[in-house]
């Protein structure tokens, strides 16, 4: 499983906005050296699974939503539309010519990884990847 460039930006945006709010948009690009054309398609995104919320005005920016303790890797990481997916065959509408009768063992074996994948994904919340470790 790849994760794409855009779920880093935004476990990068979630960092700074963990430690610091509100933000702006060009605070969060130069901090994170995030390119200004991804910077907003994933606050964007961000917002729109309600992770963030976006204040307007001079004191405005961009501040944390959702709860840090509940939201975990895999609730950003499907903020972003088809990424969380081992391998194509395993995507729902994917017409596998090997899978027809639903017994190849590399699908059964693929669903199994990327089914553990998701299981370590929904473990791990932003606040215990956030946190500040202690010296």
């Amino acid at each position: 499983m790849l994760i794409i460039k855009e779920v880093e930006y935004a476990v990068m945006i979630l960092d700074e906005l963990y430690h610091e709010s509100p933000l702006s948009a060009a605070a969060l690009s130069t901090r994170r050296n995030i390119p200004s054309p991804f910077i907003y398609r994933v606050l964007k995104k961000l917002e729109a699974r309600d992770i963030l919320e976006i204040r307007r005005g001079p004191k405005g920016g961009y501040s944390l939503k959702a709860d840090c303790e509940k939201l975990t890797l895999y609730d950003v990481i499907c903020a972003f539309e088809n990424t969380f997916i081992v391998t194509e065959c395993l995507k729902s509408d994917y017409e596998c010519v090997h899978n027809n009768d639903f017994n190849c063992r590399m699908h059964r074996q693929f669903a199994w990884i990327q089914h553990l994948l998701k299981e370590e994904f929904q473990k791990a919340n932003l606040s215990s990847l956030l946190e500040e470790d202690p010296e």
